[in-house]
């Protein structure tokens, strides 16, 4: 969601386009929108919709959040905990890895014990709400 202040910052860019249809230069206002600190979308501007419209059509579509659980594992831990997610075994995952089994022991309980997290469904469903 954005807060009122982005929002309106939106509308202002969009309604350049409307007001300013000759000899306006739309790329300004993509600058000023990509330059939105607020924005945490990713953001498609059709200028074309501009004929039928009266404005381009602008759509934001909200960046998934990175699962908090992979922010402190460290890149193997990640690794780890996505073909726990994926539900593989100890054994296929250090085969996957080639690391030893009890490396593979090792990382899943600094996983568990790092987050929180009760067991590896737990896992898998943390990495699943991204």
């Amino acid at each position: 969601m954005l807060d009122p202040e982005t929002l309106a910052q939106l509308r202002d860019i969009v309604n350049r386009f409307r007001l300013e249809r000759e000899g306006f230069k739309p790329h300004r206002s993509i600058v000023d929108l990509g330059n939105l600190a607020n924005l945490n979308s990713d953001i498609t501007v059709d200028l074309e919709a501009s004929e039928a419209l009266g404005a381009p059509m602008v759509v934001l579509r909200p960046k998934a959040p990175e699962p908090t659980i992979l922010k402190v594992l460290t890149p193997q831990e990640v690794r780890v905990a996505i073909l726990v997610a994926e539900g593989l075994t100890n054994k296929e995952i250090a085969r996957g890895l080639s690391i030893s089994f009890h490396t593979v022991k090792d990382h899943i309980h600094h996983i568990l014990t790092k987050t929180g997290l009760p067991s590896r469904a737990a896992i898998a469903a943390e990495l699943s709400k991204s």
